[in-house]
């Protein structure tokens, strides 16, 4: 049966191998829990943004329309909860999908030049209980280094950091290897924004 994970169970870890107290409940009012719960979306969002995790990625068609920007004459709104879009196509009625139109993105938007609609695949901000095993112990032990460093236990902390490093490589391989041969990557040269409201349509890979 595999393990379901959550931010409590995760700081407690790091907390524990640490030598410090466990925190009985979220926002417990300890020094390290403040610590820690101010850093934890740093760790997460940026690895979620830097990795290709196959447990991140969802597809949705986007549908509303706005004026373009950088030379294109459409743009569309994305989903509320993406870190930023990995790849968009079109799809005709019989599902083929077209991977080599251009796009751009910037902010809540991608632009392309397609007036009907276009598909895109976005790392999304996945609760904790989504992640895999390696993931979650690569979040363990990059807030393992920040309570070494708050200890000014400089060098451990910069172990512990390599350590949380190979985690995070592992589950990369991991989810590069569930992913479908069929669904080559494509990244945008503008993929790297964050995203504000949407209205679309959603479905998960």
């Amino acid at each position: 049966m595999s393990t379901t994970f959550s931010m409590l169970q995760i700081m407690n870890a790091a907390l524990v191998a640490e030598g410090f107290d466990e925190a009985l409940a979220e926002n417990d009012g300890t020094v390290e829990w403040r610590l820690l719960s101010r850093n934890w979306p740093l760790i997460v969002e940026a690895e979620l943004e830097d990795g290709n995790y196959h447990f991140t990625r969802k597809q949705a068609e986007l549908l509303t329309r706005v004026d373009g920007k950088f030379g294109f004459p459409d743009g569309y709104l994305v989903p509320g909860d993406a870190l930023h879009v990995r790849r968009a196509w079109t799809e005709d009625e019989q599902g083929n999908r077209d991977l080599s139109i251009e796009w751009a993105q910037d902010g809540a938007y991608v632009y392309c030049d397609k007036d009907d609609g276009i598909w895109i695949e976005y790392a999304e901000a996945a609760d904790e209980s989504l992640w895999s095993a390696n993931f979650a112990r690569g979040v363990q032990m990059k807030l393992q280094a920040i309570l070494l460093t708050f200890r000014e236990e400089r060098s451990a902390a910069a172990q512990m950091e390599a350590a949380a490093e190979q985690y995070f490589q592992r589950a990369r391989t991991n989810s590069s290897r569930g992913r479908s041969a069929s669904q080559p990557y494509r990244r945008s040269r503008y993929a790297h924004a964050r995203f504000g409201g949407s209205h679309y349509l959603d479905r998960e890979t």
